[in-house]
């Protein structure tokens, strides 16, 4: 008895460890704290691009959302409400009621399936169409709308009102279009609120299961931090070193990186792997994200091929990558083995002027240990924060000097080209809101 008893015991104390071995890694997340940046960030910065491009950004990770949950966040200068209603879909708001001002994400709640209520006089507004209704039939309230002549003054109208009714009729919230893919909500921001000019793929990645997560707050303005992409010779100034403990004479990390616009007439002849076994798997990547003609112009790839050297002497092909940067903010990256398969999405979001949240969320196979893709996110969180102490103390490079004898230089310039076009009317979205908030 005492046998069995022991047996059991020790089967119960194995479970247990797995339990907690399970629920610490199953999804495992790193998030750095603000406070730390506070000071960078109220630092002069000189002349920039506008902050906040138009294009798709990430509002939250689909489980962070479930049915009937209301939250608030404020994303490239716009105070938004969002919420998942009781028909599944997420919807997203201007964050302020039109009535009064209350914030409808802090203390508003799902009604009407589709619609959100106002925490301060039970206001309620379609996610669908903005407006405000009276029941879940989405019938439209009527109201009269009233204002001050001039509301820094405090003046009197020619009647004598200190307030006039200016309209009579439906009233309406602005609402945003989002999607959800593998995961992951989306929003689209546009400074003139035009409609997405490009699409978000939809990965055909079923193979790989949601694994770990990691928030960098980071400052700098947002596109120094997708430049990195195409910025070939910095990888071999920051990105050489595996791991701490191990001086780099005996173990360094080599990367060798190509980085071109899909829409470029040499695209293929340029970016088409060498190696077969590297180059069947882009082409399966390149099929599927190279299909849509309308989202090409504002697609950017990558290509990086990782090798491991020991001694300085003795170089091993480890690992092989395909990026595609689709719009200002959000970048998948597919690494290959010959043991595995990660996909990596870089998601930034831009909190303030010159305040970043990025955010990387790792998808793995499903046969990897979670203990393993809790250590991938370690080492890739590991080079990304060699880049987080020059992001946080570089100023943005207004006037470029470029080598345009090699392809390093080309790329860079290249690169700035592309992603100019996301600033279409941000600059006059912006001076808007600085005479708001700022």
């Amino acid at each position: 008895m005492a046998i069995v008893s022991i047996e059991i015991i020790l089967t119960l104390i194995a479970l247990i460890l797995y339990y907690l071995y399970y629920k610490k890694f199953k999804f495992f997340t790193i998030v750095e704290k603000l406070e730390q940046h506070n000071i960078r960030n109220k630092l002069p910065r000189g002349k920039c691009p506008p902050s906040y491009p138009n294009g798709w950004y990430r509002l939250c990770r689909s489980g962070e959302l479930k049915q009937g949950d209301v939250k608030e966040i404020k994303l490239c200068g716009r105070h938004i409400a969002y919420y998942r209603g009781t028909d599944k879909n997420v919807y997203a708001v201007a964050a302020y009621c039109p009535h009064m001002g209350a914030n409808l994400g802090i203390g508003g709640q799902v009604k009407f399936r589709s619609c959100i209520e106002c925490p301060f006089h039970g206001w309620a507004f379609d996610g669908k169409s903005g407006l405000c209704v009276n029941s879940d039939k989405l019938d439209p309230k009527i109201v009269q709308t009233y204002c001050y002549p001039d509301i820094e003054k405090v003046t009197k109208n020619q009647k004598g009102e200190y307030l006039q009714k200016i309209s009579e009729g439906e009233v309406k919230i602005k609402t945003y279009l989002v999607k959800e893919l593998k995961g992951i909500v989306y929003i689209w921001l546009h400074s003139k609120e035009s409609k997405p000019w490009y699409d978000l793929v939809s990965e055909q990645s079923e193979h790989l299961t949601l694994r770990a997560e990691s928030v960098n707050y980071v400052n700098c303005h947002i596109q120094e931090i997708p430049e990195n992409g195409a910025d070939m010779k910095h990888f071999d100034y920051i990105h050489y070193s595996a791991m701490d403990i191990i001086p780099s004479w005996i173990l360094q990390l080599k990367w060798e990186m190509r980085t071109n616009n899909a829409k470029d007439s040499d695209f293929l002849e340029k970016m088409t792997h060498p190696a077969e076994k590297c180059r069947t798997y882009q082409k399966t990547l390149f099929d599927q994200y190279l299909i849509n003609k309308e989202l090409i112009p504002y697609m950017n790839v990558l290509l990086l091929d990782g090798y491991v050297i020991f001694f300085n002497k003795y170089k091993f092909h480890a690992v092989w990558a395909t990026g595609f940067q689709m719009g200002p903010a959000t970048v998948a990256l597919y690494v290959k083995s010959a043991l595995f398969e990660v996909l990596f999405k870089q998601a930034i979001q831009p909190v303030e002027k010159f305040t970043q949240k990025v955010y990387h969320t790792v998808f793995t196979n499903g046969y990897l240990p979670y203990w393993l893709s809790a250590y991938l996110l370690h080492a890739e969180l590991r080079q990304v924060i060699f880049d987080v102490k020059l992001w946080n103390a570089k100023i943005f490079s207004e006037t470029l000097r470029y080598n345009m004898k090699t392809h390093a230089d080309q790329a860079l310039l290249n690169w700035r080209q592309w992603y100019s076009k996301f600033y279409e009317g941000s600059a006059e979205f912006e001076k808007n809101l600085d005479i708001l908030e700022w």
